[in-house]
Formats: C-alpha cells, sequence, structure tokens
C-alpha cells in the first residue's frame, strides 16, 4: 500500500548515499549524490535554505492462492462443509510527489502527497458446491493516499559513521479498507482501498559509514499505529493495528562519478493486530523480507534518476516492487 512507499528509513539511506548531486567545491554542504560525494562531504541532508523536489512512480505486484476448508472429518479423506479455492492478483501504483525544506544543514522537512491506483483481480470457485464455472471479480480505482510529513536531523559531521535521526508520522487521508464495503460471494472489497485508515508515527536511526569506494548502512525503525474506533457491519470496534519493527541495511558503490548502485535486505515484522483490546485466536506475527537492487545516474548537479527493483521472499511480502525516482535539487 501508499504508506509503505514514502522515504522510510531504508529507502532513506539508499537515497542519502546517491539521490542528489554534490557541486564540486562549495563550502556550504550539500545533499550527497555518489557514494563518493558522501565519503567527501558527510551532510546528506537538505542545506540550509534549500528547496529539493523528488517525483516517483512505485509499481506493486502481489498474487496469492488459498484453499479455504469450512466443516469437519467425518472419515480421514472424507470431509463434510465447504471447500472454496481462490487466486488473488492485485496490483498497485503509486504516484509520488515529495518536497523537503532545509531548516538547517542538519535538519530538514519533508511532506509527500501520494496518489494511488489499484487493480484486484480475485478468482473464486466452491469446489464443494459443484459451482459451474469460477466467479471472476475485478476492481479497479484510485485516489489520495496517506500523506505524510517527516523531520530529520543529522547528529555529527566530522566522524563517520554518521547517524541520521527520523521523525515520520502518517495521516489517514485514503481511503480505509474499514470505509469499503465487502462482496460477500468473492470476498472481495466493492472498491479499492488508498490508505490504512490509521494515523502512525515512526521514528528511525539510520547509519551510513563511508569506506572508499563503497558506502555501508544499516536502519532501524518502529512503526507504532494510533488506536481508533471503526465501524465493523451494524458494531463499533476498538481496532489496534499491528506495529511494526523494521531492520535493513545494504551497500552503496561508486561505479564512477555519475554512476552507482546498491544493494540492501530488509526485514519487518508487524504485531498482532487487537480488537476491542483482544487479538483473535488465528492472530499471526507477520514476517516480511525483501532484497533490494537499485541504479543511480546523475545527468547533473540538479537532478539525477533512480531505478529500484525489490523482490520479495517471504509469502507474506509483495511478489516484486519496481520504483522510478527524479529528484530535482534547487
Amino acid at each position: 500500500m501508499l504508506g509503505k512507499t514514502l522515504m522510510n528509513a531504508t529507502l532513506w539511506a539508499l537515497f542519502a548515499v546517491h539521490s542528489a548531486y554534490a557541486a564540486e567545491g562549495d563550502d556550504i554542504p550539500q545533499r550527497a549524490q555518489t557514494v563518493g560525494d558522501v565519503i567527501e562531504r558527510p551532510g546528506v541532508l537538505t542545506p540550509k535554505g534549500n528547496w529539493s523536489f523528488d517525483s516517483s512512480l512505485n509499481y506493486s505486484q502481489n498474487s496469492s492462492n488459498k484453499v479455504s476448508v469450512v466443516g469437519y472429518t467425518v472419515l480421514p479423506t472424507l470431509i463434510v462443509g465447504r471447500i472454496e479455492v481462490s487466486d488473488a492478483d492485485r496490483t498497485t501504483m503509486t504516484l509520488g510527489l515529495t518536497t523537503r525544506y532545509g531548516l538547517t544543514n542538519a535538519t530538514e522537512l519533508e511532506l509527500r502527497l501520494p496518489y494511488v491506483y489499484r487493480n484486484d483481480q480475485v478468482s473464486v470457485r466452491p469446489i464443494q458446491d459443484g459451482a459451474p464455472s469460477v466467479i471472476n471479480t475485478t476492481i479497479d480505482g484510485g485516489g489520495l493516499g496517506d500523506v505524510e510529513l517527516a523531520v530529520r536531523h543529522q547528529f555529527n559531521f566530522d566522524s563517520s559513521p554518521y547517524w541520521i535521526g527520523g521523525l515520520r508520522v502518517k495521516s489517514d487521508t485514503g481511503r480505509s479498507p474499514y470505509d469499503v464495503s465487502i462482496d460477500e460471494g468473492s470476498n472481495a472489497f466493492s472498491d479499492v482501498p488508498t490508505g490504512s485508515g490509521f494515523w502512525s508515527v515512526e521514528p528511525s536511526l539510520t547509519m551510513i559509514y563511508p569506506t572508499d569506494p563503497a558506502v555501508l548502512f544499516a536502519s532501524l525503525s518502529y512503526i507504532y499505529n494510533l488506536e481508533d474506533t471503526v465501524t465493523v457491519g451494524d458494531t463499533n470496534a476498538d481496532v489496534d493495528l499491528g506495529d511494526t519493527i523494521a531492520l535493513s541495511g545494504g551497500m552503496g558503490f561508486a561505479v564512477n562519478p555519475n554512476l552507482s548502485f546498491s544493494l540492501g535486505l530488509s526485514h519487518k515484522t508487524i504485531l498482532k493486530s487487537k480488537v476491542d483490546g483482544r487479538s483473535a485466536d488465528d492472530a499471526k506475527l507477520l514476517q516480511l523480507d525483501s532484497l533490494t537492487f537499485g541504479i543511480n545516474y546523475a545527468f547533473s548537479r540538479q537532478t539525477s534518476i533512480n531505478v529500484s527493483a525489490q523482490a520479495g521472499l517471504t509469502e507474506d511480502t509483495p511478489d516484486f516492487q519496481l520504483t522510478v525516482r527524479v529528484p530535482f535539487n534547487l
């Protein structure tokens, strides 16, 4: 979903390695563009009084196959009840417009406005009922996602590793899943959600360690979701989405002054959600692991292009994600 596409701690570490071009010979700290620039200029945030803009397009593909059995077993090979097979393919495209402003040479503010488009295709066939055909359901649409505001601060400049702290606040401006009805026949949304429906706060800590010609980075963050009251059917319930613990790391490597690439590995643990203070009996921890490969090319001192591909390594992680970013600095 959209909230996951914001510049979180992992992507920020990648961005700090190679997202903006550093001018040669300037005394004012510049946002680092290449690995070599990070080594020469430890200031990786937007300089004081400067603006930077970032447009990004994220494509995410996820598919799942599920067999549901509702009934009971009479013999080891005989089930009385309902057997249902479903296949779901979900495609999400997110257009993000981001602006950053340097309050000081060590602190910057960020505002991100996302637009989310989703296409969900769900095929269901109740085998036990002897259904003559497969029930296909397709829903698509888009809208404003969850707007986000972030602040980052670089703690040190004189020695490495460089440490950057961040605080991100995500709103609930997107269409919540609880605001969309569910079709009983296909068990699919009648319209596409574009947000999580909950406010969240994410503190993070990022480490960047230059070791010419490479830069090592690592990030740790915790996403705290604020509890809220939602309407489920005809009743109200207090829903507390499971918080997320995120840990990631990787390496950026400079091929030449204009071209660099990065490799990263990220892990997220999503804790159990609670409804009215209790977790469901079948609730479980979700483990999300992914491998990311990115390439950055600098066209000039003002702009560059970054392309990154992410492959899911666990069942709950999106199968594939592709992100194209074009930062522009003033």
